[in-house]
C-alpha cells in the first residue's frame, strides 16, 4: 500500500495544484490544522509527560484530516456539488502537507536520537516522498501526466482508502487494549471540537460557501493515511488505529452538529 497506492495519490493529485490567491484558505487549511497539532499536542506533554512516541502518534493521526474518504460525501450531501470543488482543493492541500511535513515528522519522531543525516535518508527512501517531488515539479511547470496515465494512476489511488481501513482493523484489539484515555480524548478534543472552532471564530458569522466547507473539513476526524503512516514508523499503533477506528463514527454525529452551527 505504501509503495503502491500513496506514490499513486501524490502522482495524481499533487501536479493538480494550482496556485493562486483564491485557493490560499481551502490549500493552507492542512498546514494549519497540522501546525495547531503541533502547538496543541506539544504543550499538552508538558502537562501529561506522555513520550516522544505519544506525541508523534498524536500530531500525526490527528493533524491531518480524513479529508476525501468521509468528507467527500458529507460535504456534498450538506452542500451539494457546489461544495465538492472547495473538498477536492482542501484534499489536494492536505495531501501536500502530508507529503511536504507529515512524512518528515514521522520519520523526526520514530527517528530517537538519530542524526538528521540518518533522518533525511530515511525520509528520500520513504516510498511516496520521491513521487511527490516528481508532482510537485509538475504542478509548479503546470503539466501533468497524459489523461491515460491519470486514469490509470487514480486507480492505483483508489486503492487506497479500502487497504487502508483493511489494515487499521486487521490491527485492532478491544481485547486488553492498553491505551491511556487521556491519549484518545486529547486527540478527539483537538480534531472534532477545538480545530474547527478556532476557524468557525475567526472566520466570523457571515460564511461563504467556500468557509462553511472548510469549516466542515477541519472537523473531519483522524486521517486514514497519516495515522498508517505513523503506524508504519511504531508511534503508536494502538493509539493510531483507535482514533481512526473510533473517530469516524463519532464524528458522523460532531460534523452534523457544525453543519447545525454554521
Amino acid at each position: 500500500m505504501l509503495y503502491i497506492s500513496l506514490p499513486a495519490m501524490a502522482l495524481y493529485y499533487v501536479p493538480k495544484i494550482q496556485f493562486s490567491w483564491q485557493v490560499v484558505l481551502p490549500l493552507s487549511l492542512g498546514l494549519m490544522i497540522l501546525l495547531g497539532a503541533l502547538v496543541f499536542f506539544g504543550l499538552c506533554q508538558k502537562l501529561l509527560k506522555y513520550n516522544r512516541s505519544v506525541l508523534g502518534a498524536l500530531v500525526l493521526s490527528c493533524g491531518f484530516g480524513n479529508i476525501s474518504f468521509l468528507g467527500y460525501p458529507l460535504v456534498e450531501a450538506y452542500y451539494g456539488k457546489a461544495g465538492i470543488q472547495t473538498a477536492v482543493l482542501i484534499d489536494q492541500g492536505t495531501f501536500f502537507v502530508l507529503a511536504l511535513m507529515g512524512i518528515p515528522l514521522a520519520v523526526f519522531f520514530a527517528g530517537g536520537r538519530s542524526s538528521a543525516k540518518l533522518v533525511l535518508r530515511k525520509l528520500l527512501l520513504f516510498p511516496s516522498f520521491g513521487a511527490f517531488l516528481v508532482g510537485l515539479s509538475l504542478a509548479i511547470f503546470g503539466v501533468d501526466f497524459p489523461e491515460s496515465m491519470q486514469s490509470t494512476l487514480k486507480r492505483f489511488a483508489d486503492t487506497l482508502t479500502p487497504l487502508a481501513l483493511f489494515s487499521v482493523g486487521w490491527q485492532m484489539q478491544f481485547k486488553n487494549l492498553q491505551i491511556k484515555w487521556q491519549y484518545y480524548s486529547l486527540g478527539f478534543f483537538y480534531k472534532l471540537f477545538l480545530a474547527p472552532f478556532v476557524l468557525y471564530v475567526a472566520l466570523g458569522n457571515d460564511f461563504t460557501l467556500s468557509e462553511k466547507v472548510v469549516v466542515l473539513q477541519s472537523a473531519m476526524p483522524p486521517m486514514i493515511t497519516s495515522s498508517l503512516i505513523a503506524s508504519e514508523q511504531g508511534l503508536e499503533p494502538p493509539l493510531t488505529n483507535f482514533l481512526v477506528s473510533v473517530g469516524i463514527p463519532i464524528s458522523l454525529l460532531s460534523t452534523w452538529i457544525w453543519y447545525v452551527c454554521l
